[in-house]
């Protein structure tokens, strides 16, 4: 049989006629000989000259350069289930512009090497991010890179991952694609492993039911610290409200300009504060103005923007802090000014005043108004 015959030759590892036995056309045969390497290799492995190591690893790349797809992903599925494989058997695989190939061994194989799976989540596809980021375990220089690169899909698996660790840095990043993602939040918010740094970033940004809900859970830290932190959220929550209330009581009593007023709060970074003083401005509920303004094309927020005659440096600052808070996989090329300024004003405040109508109408009768304000800009 193969099997036997390869095992046999593979007791030297020099065999003259080992690489026609790499050269076996037969699936099945090339199938077989890979997993009799992988024996091989793993057999007192710390006692094999570097020679036979260097051999053994030319033989894999050669023999999975020669196996279909259907059977690279067959061996795949099989190699990620054993407890150890060769580097660079490991490492091809992983690496396999196919996902389907690079799957089980991001997701299953639980001795990858660290370094292997940062490259692999330096480069890959989102796909591939999700997979790592549903590991049983996820180092914190391996989530640092998922929490960067990684989708909603990908960032919020890694934040309900109990095995994922994660470092200072990491958490931050995760924290700033919470701030329009209100599901990353509570997902965040459930995690045991919080510091009390973390719970002091994720605050600000969280409603009051979930800071509460955080404030009161068991999560190691000393009570008298929480509940300090928790209080002086509060306070300073309620210090902004109210002087978010002030601004837009100042803009509609003319004592304030609204176009100062926003450009003031982008300065500050305050996205959220924003998009409750322009939903004041035109009379929308803030969480709908919320969601065109940073989850919108950029055409529904330069409608909605256009409407209260913002200039086009507000915007623009704007469009920049979107970027920056949000991220770029949303946006589409920058905007420039002449696109705004072709906006018609009318035309932008005739499609707020039909939103309005819209929406009301649809709460009535108990359906979701949400919709993309492009689809009436025509």
């Amino acid at each position: 049989m193969v099997s036997r015959t390869s095992k046999e030759m593979l007791q030297s590892l020099m065999a003259p006629d080992l690489m026609e036995l790499v050269s076996e056309k037969s699936p099945e045969k090339r199938l077989e000989l890979l997993r009799c390497l992988t024996d091989a290799y793993l057999e007192q492995s710390d006692q094999r000259p570097s020679a036979e190591v260097c051999l053994l690893d030319e033989i894999v790349k050669d023999l999975l350069s020669k196996i279909n797809r259907t059977d690279k992903i067959e061996a795949s599925v099989k190699l990620s289930k054993l407890p150890a494989l060769p580097e660079v058997l490991a490492r091809a695989l992983a690496t396999d512009s196919d996902f389907e190939v690079a799957r089980p061994i991001v997701r299953d194989y639980g001795g990858l090497l660290e370094e292997i799976l940062v490259d692999v989540a330096r480069s890959s596809s989102q796909e591939c991010l999700y997979a790592i980021a549903g590991r049983p375990v996820v180092t914190p220089p391996v989530t640092d890179v998922v929490a960067e690169r990684g989708d909603q899909n990908a960032v919020r698996t890694l934040a309900a991952n109990k095995g994922a660790q994660f470092s200072s840095e990491g958490m931050q990043t995760l924290i700033n694609k919470a701030e329009s993602d209100s599901e990353l939040q509570v997902l965040i918010a459930g995690r045991t492993d919080l510091s009390i740094e973390a719970v002091g970033k994720l605050l600000p940004m969280i409603s009051e039911e979930l800071a509460a809900r955080l404030g009161s859970k068991t999560i190691g830290f000393n009570g008298s610290v929480m509940r300090q932190h928790f209080t002086d959220w509060m306070r300073d929550r309620n210090k902004n409200v109210a002087v978010v209330d002030g601004y837009i009581d100042g803009i509609r009593k003319g004592d304030l300009k609204l176009n100062d007023i926003v450009i003031e709060l982008i300065r500050n970074k305050r996205l959220l504060d924003t998009a409750t003083v322009l939903s004041s401005m035109i009379y929308l509920d803030r969480n709908y103005t919320f969601n065109v303004l940073t989850k919108g094309n950029a055409q529904s927020t330069m409608l909605l923007l256009k409407s209260m005659q913002l200039s086009w440096p507000v915007v623009d600052s704007f469009l920049k802090l979107r970027r920056a808070k949000i991220g770029t996989d949303i946006m589409e090329d920058p905007v420039e000014r002449h696109e705004y300024e072709a906006i018609d004003l009318v035309t932008a405040q005739r499609i707020v005043r039909f939103m309005k109508v819209r929406r009301a109408a649809m709460a009535r009768s108990g359906r979701n108004a949400d919709f993309k304000m492009s689809q009436v800009a025509s």
